[in-house]
């Protein structure tokens, strides 16, 4: 099942956590030299670079090879010696696991376990980063020199003719729900069949050794797989309350996988936010009837464990009162959906059934990012400062919109706020939002007006504006108020000053005048 773009974003935040701010470390990574290929004692096989892989008959005869994709279709003349996953956190997985180090990758930020097995993970916090959240650099990435470029079909769709200009681009869906197609296809694409047949038979070898456990735990019992959101980023809504891995999420398909029946709301109204997963409000926590909850321990992310069992909603939950209500370690794991963290959230499944305690997580080292080339505070950081984190993370369907507000100036920004993005999930206009990617394009140059850095007192006796969309804001200021397009935003954090322009954080998202008539506009 395919996640649209708002509602992805909202999910894909929550699952690779790119947002969250990653702890510093002085630690060394150790290069990897062990992959998910690992028998069950956890040997592996050894990771290098592409350039030093000696190229096997079998591989060597392959090619040149085609391969059509959602986007296309690309020809690789010869085994890639140079590839570029953007995600490091489930496309770089998938290369590690094959043998293969990638050349740079969108930064891997997810925390891994402190004592236990990371079963190469590791050396993904030393791939070159090729930009920041989920903004490639595409000069960056053509420094490289990449043979082949492998893409999300969605996050960076709008990019994607830019990506193949600089080397063949393979795009698929990061979250297909059939995780084992996925990396099958990757591994065809380098010439590692043989390899992704040898880790997911490891993997199911290991399901079979832990699923008896399984069974005799939970049975034929239903098991909700939960977190308690906080306030932060990681909350779809901004507010505090629990998220429910369904079915058909990375969580409920590994769980599955395992024997475990695991629930989903029976009627979850507007509480779905993505496929198969949902935000429930606090007060609604204790409907949860399923005979068991799993609750993901994520640090510094979702409620800690401790606050969970005090909490009396919590304990007010079916499963808590029968005391089955359990803490599964390594949620970052759990919930991403690469074959290697597989391998560590099934350690955290056998760790449970033993009651052992497996040492937590261990801070991950902050990503050495690239100059983003703003010299400074850019209307991005500016906007983080009113309440406005996650705008940005939808440069990358607008590269007219990601060139300018990562240029030099000057602009002028009216960012809505991250409330103002979730409470637009509810409307038509939303629902538009999640499908139609030309919109999401003309909305986001529709919030930026270029060549001139105006503060609210300059906006006092303008009546319209141009946008870098080439439509009009209507301006109306009354006393301290600045309303936009008569009232479908008004500014609630006027004058963030930026290097390279200035911003208004706004309570709504502006909707261009040639798209209003499809919204009643």
């Amino acid at each position: 099942m395919r996640t649209t773009p708002l509602r992805s974003l909202i999910a894909f935040l929550a699952a690779l956590a790119l947002i969250a701010a990653a702890c510093a470390s002085d630690e060394e990574a150790d290069n990897a030299t062990d992959s998910a290929s690992a028998s069950d004692s956890a040997s592996a096989s050894e990771t290098t670079t592409t350039a030093e892989v000696e190229q096997e008959d079998e591989a060597e005869s392959a090619y040149p090879r085609t391969f059509e994709h959602s986007l296309g279709t690309i020809e690789l003349e010869s085994e890639p010696q140079v590839v570029v996953p953007l995600f490091g956190e489930i496309l770089g997985e998938q290369l590690i696991a094959l043998g293969i180090e990638p050349a740079g990758a969108l930064p891997y930020i997810s925390p891994l376990p402190a004592a236990s097995e990371t079963y190469g993970l590791e050396a993904l916090y030393e791939v070159t980063p090729v930009g920041a959240g989920f903004e490639p650099n595409l000069e960056l990435i053509a420094a490289l020199e990449p043979d082949l470029i492998i893409s999300d079909d969605q996050f960076f769709a709008q990019v994607y003719d830019q990506l193949s200009g600089i080397a063949p681009t393979y795009a698929l869906d990061v979250f297909a729900d059939d995780w084992q197609a996925n990396f099958r296809a990757v591994a065809a694409l380098v010439g590692r069949e043989d390899r992704a047949e040898e880790v997911i038979a490891d993997y199911e070898a290991r399901v079979a050794e832990v699923a008896p456990g399984v069974d005799e735990l939970f049975g034929d019992s239903t098991v909700a797989v939960m977190q308690a959101t906080l306030a932060n980023e990681q909350a779809a809504s901004g507010e505090a309350g629990a998220r429910i891995y369904g079915v058909d999420t990375n969580p409920g398909r590994f769980l599955t996988d395992l024997g475990l029946t695991v629930w989903e709301p029976a009627d979850p109204g507007g509480a779905e936010i993505a496929p198969s997963t949902y935000e429930i409000s606090t007060e609604v926590i204790p409907t949860v009837d399923a005979d068991f909850i799993l609750y993901l321990i994520e640090p510094d992310r979702f409620l800690d464990p401790a606050d969970v069992e005090a909490d009396p909603l919590w304990s007010a939950t079916p499963a808590a009162a029968a005391d089955q209500l359990l803490f599964l370690d390594f949620g970052t794991q759990v919930r991403l959906g690469g074959p290697l963290h597989k391998f560590v959230a099934l350690d955290a499944v056998e760790a449970l059934l033993a009651g052992e305690d497996v040492g937590g997580v261990a801070a991950a080292p902050a990503p050495d990012l690239p100059d983003d080339g703003g010299d400074g505070n850019t209307v991005l950081a500016a906007a983080a400062e009113g309440g406005s984190t996650l705008i940005g993370n939808f440069a990358s369907f607008s590269p007219d919109f990601n060139a300018t507000i990562n240029g030099d100036g000057p602009m002028t920004v009216f960012m809505p706020s991250d409330e103002a993005l979730g409470a637009a999930q509810a409307t038509d206009f939303g629902a538009a939002l999640q499908a139609d990617f030309e919109l999401l394009d003309q909305v986001l140059q529709y919030h930026v007006i270029t060549d001139d850095a105006l503060a609210a007192a300059d906006l006092s006796g303008v009546t319209e504006i141009a946008t870098l969309l080439g439509e009009t804001i209507t301006v109306e200021v009354d006393g301290d108020a600045v309303i936009l397009n008569g009232g479908q935003a008004t500014v609630t954090a006027a004058d963030l000053a930026a290097d390279n322009g200035v911003v208004h954080v706004i309570d709504g998202v502006l909707l261009p005048p040639s798209r209003a008539a499809e919204f009643g506009g």
